[in-house]
């Protein structure tokens, strides 16, 4: 297979609840007889997180199907054959997005923005002091996605490292002068960004240098490239 950029991202807007991938033909018979066996709702997340996986898979790489996949100890989704992509899964409501790199390892978590009581407790609680002061010092109007932007570059390192959330207090991030740091993750890399009504973040164990975006609609077997929107990144200080 041919090398892929530093890393390829897709996402997916699922149009209906009743929605499924249009041509499962790349993903393997045995995962789609295990996704019978689902509710229609954790059906639908299965099936179309695989299905964007193994387009972006087969548009970057010329992989025409689906490789297995295994589950880590810590429950860290993994490709089982060697010289495969790292690779990471994540959704939000009726958003699906899914990251592959080569070379080094990548967490990913896409968020829908939308209002949520008590949102600033929850960041009193789940952030450090500094970053719970930054976000009270923005602009009223501001204040969701400023939050969304934090959540999720929280979220990415805890899947980067396949660490649950009560670790999360053991993540730092100094949103002024974009530096990110865990206990658990000596060396981190992160990124945040909006596209639309998301927020997405990528954390990585190396620097990111550059990054695809692709887009599918749902009602289209074919990915299409998309202007990548513009990205905070983050590092260890």
């Amino acid at each position: 297979m041919t090398p892929l950029p530093k890393i390829a991202v897709a996402l997916l807007h699922l149009p209906s609840e009743e929605w499924l991938p249009p041509d499962v033909s790349r993903l393997p018979a045995a995962l789609r007889a295990q996704a019978e066996g689902f509710n229609p709702k954790r059906r639908q997340q299965f099936l179309a997180g695989r299905w964007l996986l193994a387009e972006l898979l087969f548009n970057q790489a010329n992989c025409p199907e689906l490789p297995e996949i295994d589950t880590t100890d810590n429950g860290r989704p993994v490709f089982t054959g060697s010289g495969l992509p790292d690779f990471n899964i994540s959704h939000s409501g009726e958003y699906i997005m899914v990251a592959l790199s080569y070379g080094h390892r990548l967490g990913l978590d896409v968020e829908h923005i939308r209002p949520r009581n008590k949102l600033m407790a929850l960041a009193k609680y789940s952030f450090s002091v500094e970053e719970y002061q930054w976000l009270m010092a923005q602009p009223e109007s501001q204040q969701t996605d400023r939050f969304w932007q934090l959540w999720t570059l929280r979220e990415s390192t805890l899947k980067l490292a396949a660490k649950g959330v009560w670790q999360m207090k053991q993540i730092r991030i100094n949103p002024q002068q974009k530096w990110l740091s865990a206990d658990f993750q000596p060396r981190l890399f992160g990124l945040t960004s909006r596209h639309d009504d998301i927020a997405w973040a990528i954390a990585s164990d190396s620097l990111v240098e550059n990054i695809e975006l692709w887009q599918a609609n749902g009602e289209s077997p074919y990915l299409t490239m998309a202007r990548v929107p513009c990205i905070y990144q983050f590092k260890t200080p």
